[in-house]
């Protein structure tokens, strides 16, 4: 699998960070790795920054972006996963103390609200009825 250049990394932010925040970083970036700014800098790097822009600059490409990264991300899993939710995307089942999530196959994922009590955890939920997985991020 082809690993895609980060380019929140490359402009020094991060993927919260506001359109004016990318545009002052990818500013500074620019003039840090400008060939005629200094010497010692390796021009990949400047090309880098300006191919970062041409995609974070815009909302739409960045939108774009941000979804095939969250794709590759899904896809790094061992099992294939369906979603990856926080706890208020489940909803209430007629099992007691359980919610569930519809899988595209039909079925359902359980989980046990006790399960979502401890904070800062990722839970992976198998399907009743595929391979798929869900991911639960408390």
């Amino acid at each position: 699998m082809k690993m895609r250049l980060n380019y929140y990394k490359v402009l020094g932010c991060n993927k919260d960070s506001t359109q004016e925040e990318i545009k002052h970083a990818y500013h500074r970036r620019l003039l840090q790795f400008h060939p005629d700014k200094n010497d010692a800098v390796d021009i990949q790097e400047f090309h880098d920054v300006k191919e970062a822009w041409r995609v974070l600059g815009y909302p739409q490409c960045r939108k774009k972006y941000d979804a095939a990264c969250k794709q590759e991300q899904l896809e790094e899993q061992d099992s294939p996963v369906y979603a990856r939710l926080t706890p208020h995307e489940l909803e209430e089942s007629a099992l007691e103390d359980t919610l569930f999530y519809r899988c595209r196959c039909g079925e359902n994922y359980f989980i046990e609200r006790q399960a979502l009590r401890k904070k800062n955890t990722v839970l992976q939920v198998m399907c009743d009825g595929c391979t798929l997985i869900i991911i639960v991020e408390t």
